[in-house]
């Protein structure tokens, strides 16, 4: 809608995870090279973590297609599809094996001679799930399973696990010893702080053609992040809503007034969190 009137090639501020037009701020920079290096050393599970919006699913997407050219066999999964029950099945499943019958020890007996068979051909299996907080402790222990398949003296199967924070915790259990000692690492993607947010808004704008139509006070950015709290997503939120009103009124210019009246509905519609202390007060 507001795309045509400010004369922008696309919505900037689309809330559907993507990876165009991306702000690739200093954590998610951090989070993607090690997860490129993990992956090319070999190394067992990487966990990467962070809030809700932080843009942990575009860096997913982000980093599978930094590795399409590699001889990589990935199997990407949402956790919110796998029961603890099927969890080996479908991983069988998305490295090709079918039919999955048979006992849950045959169908990792035949997971192993595909992933072995593959890497004999110089190629790396990587298993990934997204949301992987919501696994359930006796998921976790079939991974611990996976985990223990050997191709030399080297883990058979890679596996990345995204989640929000509490996978953290879950996953460094006590009773998941034998899971955690295979853990290389534990990314988390940050939230971006007043300076990034400013730079984030501005790089989404231009990336679709923005020809400082709205021009954008400066004022405005400390405002869109301590109401978004520096989380892309709800700061793509704040700004559709900003572009949607000034689409409305008409508006070339987007200052203080024109940014409050538009967090005073969104705030009365309860779509935003509290405010950050500093600037609360």
């Amino acid at each position: 809608m507001y795309e045509k009137f400010y004369h922008l090639e696309a919505d900037p501020f689309r809330l559907s995870p993507n990876t165009r037009p991306g702000y690739r701020h200093t954590s998610y920079i951090q989070a993607k090279t090690y997860m490129l290096y993990a992956l090319r050393r070999g190394e067992g599970i990487v966990l990467v973590t962070g809030r809700p919006g932080t843009g942990k699913t575009a860096l997913l997407r982000d980093f599978i297609n930094s590795i399409q050219n590699e001889p990589i066999v990935t199997a990407d999964l949402v956790s919110t599809q796998l029961q603890s029950t099927d969890l080996i099945r479908m991983i069988a499943f998305s490295f090709g094996i079918d039919p999955l019958i048979g006992a849950e020890t045959t169908i990792i007996s035949e997971l192993k001679a595909r992933l072995s068979e593959m890497r004999n051909l110089g190629r790396r299996p990587l298993l990934i799930i997204d949301e992987a907080q919501n696994l359930e402790n006796e998921a976790l222990r079939k991974i611990e399973l996976l985990m223990e398949l050997r191709w030399q003296s080297e883990p058979l199967i890679q596996i990345f696990l995204i989640g929000r924070e509490p996978l953290r915790e879950l996953v460094l259990a006590e009773s998941l010893k034998r899971l955690y000692q295979q853990v290389n690492a534990v990314l988390y993607i940050e939230p971006l702080d007043e300076r990034g947010t400013a730079e984030y808004i501005r790089h989404r704008l231009i990336q679709v053609g923005w020809d400082y139509d709205p021009q954008l006070a400066d004022e405005i950015f400390p405002v869109i992040y301590t109401y978004s709290h520096g989380i892309p997503r709800l700061i793509n939120l704040i700004c559709s809503q900003v572009l949607l009103f000034g689409m409305t009124e008409g508006l070339h210019f987007i200052g203080p007034d024109e940014l409050n009246s538009v967090l005073e509905q969104m705030i009365n519609d309860q779509m935003l969190p509290s405010p950050l202390p500093h600037i609360a007060a």
